[in-house]
């Protein structure tokens, strides 16, 4: 038997296994591959789309589903889509709702292998530029069925944003909206987060509740760190996140995920 079998890691990747400059450092990269080696379960959690982790996906020893986009979008271990939670029908009526409310704010829809840009603010035009997306531009009457969305992403301002959100509210029976940045909301169908993704991922892995893991910064996080049976935040995190963990590891610039690593290695030695 090996020493992290039966173990699952759920892990973010930006403010958590990436760096300020958006790389992985060695020392994460050696650290996850002797944690698979030794049996464990990897699993990405992130709030990024499929086209802005390829270059990372080749470096990473994946070795089970993980989710996409704030948990809506789940792939296999070899990059095939398991299962895109949708939005609910109403959602193309809220988008015109927003946009009209609202003529400051961007909009970008995702679908699992599509980016759709509603409306292009400055704040998605950097986004899609920075991660280097390729997107479509339609109308909001041109989105398809949203029975296959996986999120919608309203950008501006953090002035601009901060009304969205207010507007949102009263809409949580059927909406989810995280917030990673305050340029950014992101809005899923009500149910859907990191946290439910990394729970069903658990489940089709035979994995016990008291051998889930978790590793996470921001708002999208804590879904997951509630859940987790143990969760770690990095020291680079925001004050009420940094709350939600079980242990607190170094920051991002310093090997967060080996950090969570080497305390799972000396805790299964105890």
């Amino acid at each position: 038997m090996k020493k992290f079998d039966g173990m699952l890691l759920a892990c973010d990747m930006d403010g958590t296994l990436l760096d300020s400059d958006r790389q992985i450092s060695d020392a994460n990269l050696q650290a996850l591959r002797y944690f698979t080696a030794q049996g464990g379960l990897f699993s990405l959690a992130t709030g990024r789309a499929f086209a802005a982790v390829t270059d990372y996906i080749d470096l990473l020893p994946i070795n089970a589903p993980y989710s996409l986009l704030n948990g809506s979008l789940v792939m296999d271990a070899q990059h095939r889509v398991l299962h895109c939670a949708g939005m609910p029908e109403q959602s193309p009526d809220l988008t015109q709702q927003i946009l009209s409310a609202f003529p400051q704010v961007g909009c970008e829809v995702f679908l699992p292998d599509r980016i759709l840009v509603c409306r292009m603010s400055s704040e998605t035009e950097h986004h899609m530029r920075v991660l280097h997306l390729a997107y479509d531009c339609v109308e909001v009457t041109d989105l398809p069925d949203p029975a296959g969305w996986c999120q919608i992403n309203f950008t501006g301002k953090a002035s601009e944003v901060d009304p969205v959100r207010a507007f949102l509210s009263p809409l949580a029976d059927s909406f989810h909206a995280v917030y990673t940045m305050p340029t950014f909301c992101e809005v899923t169908r009500c149910g859907v987060s990191k946290g439910a993704a990394m729970m069903q991922i658990a489940a089709d892995c035979g994995v016990h509740p008291k051998n889930i893991y978790a590793v996470g910064d921001s708002d999208n996080d804590l879904s997951m760190l509630c859940h987790a049976a143990v969760s770690f935040v990095p020291q680079n995190a925001a004050p009420d996140i940094l709350q939600q963990g079980t242990i607190q590891v170094r920051d991002n610039d310093h090997d967060a995920v080996a950090h969570v690593i080497e305390y799972l290695d000396q805790f299964q030695n105890v």
